[in-house]
């Protein structure tokens, strides 16, 4: 991230309400989100969604539509383990190359297949790699939608292996209110899930929440 957009997204962050714009917890909260993007994988997820119930841990998903509308029964799964879903677009498509009415047609679109398997309207949108432009921050308000970032980020995307993910939660001692970003379209987040339970080793007031944990309901949001 440039150091402009770091002073933009500080700037928002300060400036914006946390129910409209949230990029980390209240940080008196002893309390972690895990996140998982890009989602949903036939075969990362499963097992990404395995190791978290072993674990007794619930994450939120943010997921891609066009990857949803060919796995619906992952989507039905996150769901019924009590893990949130957010949306994250429908094809991923470069920022700098999706004009704002392409995107909010997307997440219009996502919204509308999410509903049909889970029954609930989601409100919770991850723009891909975080960019927007004010246009495309205006309209996604108007769709009321709730623009949530991170506050950590791993890079689990540029890895090479599960071990250097493992590595990364070893040596990270969370603070209140993180929002980790990670990915569940490649295999390391389910390896390093054990390495993330242990935080709680560290710190036993620490507790893994959803995003639901945050941002207040969706009738009192609007």
């Amino acid at each position: 991230m440039s150091a402009l957009r770091q002073v933009i997204r500080s700037a928002m962050t300060a400036a914006l309400p946390r129910r409209r714009f949230l990029v980390r917890g209240p940080g008196s909260s002893p309390q972690v989100a895990l996140t998982f993007d890009d989602g949903p994988h036939p075969e990362h997820t499963p097992r990404l969604l395995d190791e978290l119930a072993r674990q007794d841990i619930k994450a939120t998903f943010f997921v891609v539509g066009r990857e949803a509308e060919r796995h619906p029964e992952i989507v039905e799964r996150v769901a019924r383990e009590g893990h949130a879903i957010g949306h994250h677009s429908w094809t991923h498509s470069e920022p700098a190359e999706t004009p704002a009415a392409q995107l909010l047609d997307e997440v219009r679109r996502s919204i509308e297949l999410l509903q049909s398997i889970t029954g609930k309207v989601p409100d919770r949108f991850r723009p891909p790699k975080g960019a927007l432009t004010a246009q495309k921050f205006a309209a996604l308000w108007r769709a009321k939608q709730r623009i949530v970032l991170w506050s950590a980020d791993p890079r689990d995307y540029q890895m090479t292996g599960p071990g250097e993910l493992v590595s990364w939660a070893a040596s990270r001692s969370p603070s209140g209110g993180e929002i980790v970003l990670l990915h569940d379209v490649w295999p390391y987040a389910a390896a390093a899930i054990d390495s993330f339970a242990d935080w709680r080793d560290r710190n036993p007031r620490l507790e893994f929440v959803t995003l639901d944990a945050w941002l207040p309901a969706e009738a009192s949001a609007r």
